[in-house]
């Protein structure tokens, strides 16, 4: 790693980078690595007029690193390079209000309207913090990006609380924040958790993104909400918006691809969500150390201190994020997202129905308008892009094999999206160093410049804008 950081430094040319991540893209190749040394040399120009100590110092002030996300407005913009805004929608859908919050960062960068809204979306656990700062709560992903870029991060209902969580993770008082202004009884948590899908998920998101953005965007669904990208497709108002593009970061594809994957390369990949696996609705899937030391936590994690094993990263990383990070999931997430879990349609409807029998139902949620939501992720359209590109990690093993890449799953994924959209640039580019699935908060600033490059060669790269036309 020394060597690659003392080779960065002299291939630090921000337009050469640049044009090698360009033509990396315009090759008409399943998949391209930018050399882990150009990686490192990526960043000039994304530093925060104040360093990002503004945002730090609040963070770190803040019980368990905790913001309360409404101060940042009152920062002036010059200040953090951005205009932020705090914003939250309430929805309704199956009967229940849910809220859906989005941090907004306006770029202060004149050219920042000539781009898309990149819209982020966190995967299970997880919530805005990931996205905005680090572990050690120093500028994130986000604030990078939006030096150059408009950025909206979301939190999916339930993942955000106002102040955190103050319970151990696996104690089971440990709920989601589904309404922002008040707690709720066992019984409504229990039926919430037990229908949460990606359906609802979207009817919030759909309204957020529509209200609080303009112009074209970019649905960037990280890890199990990479299934909010490709269902975007179906809302009229957000397809316009999309131009038929996809950008991925850890984001995989639709559901549907694991069942295609299965049919023609039995073998290759474990079935997710069998009735082995199976577990109650209700019950949330909490985070452990032992689940995130497997290609999760690794030696880029600002945590790591030579010699920990990636069990004490893992370890030490919950323990830093206890507060602020919710840490748990609900199931269906996970079967909405897998393949062998498709034909348990039957046990999770019987679930849904005892669930909601047993609280009484007072809210009057339709078990027919949720069954008909189930696994909507196994029937998404996969025709119709023109431009595709999965950025993934050199060590994100559940996106990339750098042993054999040709098995990896963003490989089957291109190959499938090749075929339907024969006409499309489809295209994987991996940042050949050490990063994981969670790049965003090991090496935040390499990657936003790197994602910047790509969504310049998205809209003004005159080979690729002419194809495209």
């Amino acid at each position: 790693m020394a060597l690659l950081l003392t080779t960065a430094l002299l291939h630090a040319d921000p337009a050469a980078l640049e044009k090698k991540i360009w033509a990396l893209l315009d090759q008409d190749k399943l998949y391209s690595s930018l050399p882990g040394a150009d990686f490192l040399a990526l960043g000039a120009g994304f530093d925060l007029p104040d360093g990002g100590k503004t945002v730090t110092d609040l963070t770190l002030a803040a019980p368990g690193g905790a913001l309360d996300f409404r101060v940042l407005e009152k920062i002036p913009a010059k200040t953090l390079g951005y205009e932020a805004k705090w914003c939250v929608e309430r929805f309704k859908h199956y009967n229940l209000d849910w809220d859906i919050t989005g941090l907004r960062l306006t770029s202060l960068d004149p050219e920042a309207k000539k781009y898309p809204w990149l819209v982020i979306m966190n995967g299970g656990a997880a919530n805005v913090y990931e996205f905005f700062v680090d572990l050690k709560s120093r500028p994130g992903w986000g604030q990078f990006l939006a030096q150059k870029l408009n950025v909206f991060i979301v939190s999916i209902p339930g993942n955000f609380k106002y102040g955190g969580w103050t319970q151990p993770i696996k104690d089971e008082s440990r709920q989601p924040a589904y309404l922002l202004d008040r707690d709720l009884s066992p019984d409504e948590n229990n039926v919430r958790h037990a229908i949460y899908t990606n359906r609802m998920v979207m009817h919030g998101l759909e309204q957020l993104v529509m209200k609080h953005t303009t112009g074209d965007i970019f649905m960037i669904g990280h890890s199990t909400s990479g299934e909010l990208a490709f269902l975007s497709y179906e809302y009229p108002a957000l397809a316009e918006r999309l131009k038929g593009r996809f950008l991925g970061w850890g984001s995989g594809g639709p559901a549907r691809a694991r069942g295609l994957q299965a049919a023609k390369e039995p073998g290759t990949r474990d079935t997710e969500g069998g009735m082995s696996a199976m577990k109650a609705l209700e019950v949330l899937n909490r985070r452990d150390a032992k689940g995130y030391s497997r290609g999760y936590s690794g030696w880029l994690n600002p945590l790591y201190e030579p010699g920990m094993s990636h069990m004490q990263i893992a370890e030490k990383w919950l323990e830093a994020e206890k507060v602020r990070r919710p840490n748990f999931k609900q199931p269906l997430q996970d079967m909405e997202h897998s393949s062998g879990a498709w034909g348990k349609k039957g046990e999770l409807e019987r679930q849904i129905e005892a669930l909601l029998a047993k609280s009484g139902n007072p809210w009057g949620v339709d078990l027919d308008e949720v069954s008909r939501d189930l696994f909507s992720t196994a029937f998404t359209r996969m025709d119709g892009f023109n431009q595709i590109v999965w950025c993934v990690g050199h060590y994100d093993r559940n996106h990339w094999l750098p042993e054999d890449p040709m098995n990896a799953w963003e490989v089957f994924l291109a190959k499938e999206f090749r075929l339907k959209n024969p006409s499309a640039k489809v295209r994987i580019l991996v940042w050949d160093v050490p990063m994981t699935h969670y790049g965003h908060v090991e090496k935040p600033k390499e990657l936003a410049a790197g994602f910047y490059s790509v969504v310049r060669w998205f809209n003004y790269n005159p080979a690729t804008v002419a194809a495209t036309n």
